[in-house]
């Protein structure tokens, strides 16, 4: 911890921080845009996605994604949460961390998560070895490492779930649920006994397409649910 302290110190000495939001300096994102992040107002259904719309949440619905449950903290879209997570997952700033597990451990709504942390497993949503090398760290593990396993007894297993070959950024592919199924379709392996109850963690989900493979696969391997956390939903 301390000499952590002391490289951040160095590092903000050298690269003075400043809000990636609003640009004020101090933070890499202040106090005002992290308690300005819009609420998701309704719950998010976790067959379709469709947050406070669908009318037959669960088995009634006709989505057909296989979460038991499904929590987000924003919007992507939201200019108060899109800076931040982009910062981290295609900048590499592991800065915003700091602030992220601020703005999650004073959310509105962080005391919905408690439920799931009563027992399973948390696993974060791995990369593929290409954009691993590429980026040199997987974004989705540092979440679940800094902030979410952080706040619970559960076991973290980020060596659970591996991507297997390389395939198109499932963001080249827009929001057409259909061909990002086909394109993440059979790329994922289960390495190990897994537990009833996961907690997948992933840092956005804007059809599910992704985190739904992997579900499955976890589910094919004897898990009973599995609950979806992520940063922020949509496109």
């Amino acid at each position: 911890m301390f000499l952590r302290q002391v490289k951040d110190s160095i590092t903000d000495f050298l690269f003075p921080p400043f809000c990636l939001c609003c640009k004020k300096p101090g933070e890499w994102w202040c106090e005002q845009c992290r308690s300005s992040v819009q609420l998701l107002e309704g719950n998010i259904c976790p067959r379709c996605l469709s947050v406070g719309r669908c009318t037959m949440h669960g088995e009634h619905c006709t989505g057909e994604l296989p979460f038991a449950s499904v929590f987000a903290f924003g919007y992507y879209h939201d200019p108060k949460l899109r800076p931040i997570i982009t910062a981290l997952k295609f900048n590499g700033t592991k800065a915003v961390l700091i602030e992220l597990e601020k703005f999650i451990e004073s959310h509105p709504r962080a005391k919905d998560l408690e439920g799931l942390f009563l027992s399973g497993t948390i696993v974060p949503m791995p990369l593929a070895d290409k954009r691993l090398r590429e980026r040199g760290f997987n974004q989705a593990a540092l979440i679940a490492h800094s902030i979410v396993a952080r706040s619970s007894q559960l076991e973290s297993r980020p060596d659970l779930l591996i991507r297997t070959g390389h395939r198109a950024p499932q963001s080249s592919l827009e929001h057409d649920l259909a061909k990002r199924q086909e394109n993440i379709k059979n790329s994922f392996e289960c390495k190990g006994p897994v537990s009833e109850n996961i907690i997948l963690i992933d840092d956005v989900a804007t059809t599910g397409a992704t985190a739904a493979e992997a579900a499955r696969v976890l589910l094919n391997a004897g898990a009973k649910n599995v609950n979806l956390v992520c940063l922020a939903i949509g496109a």
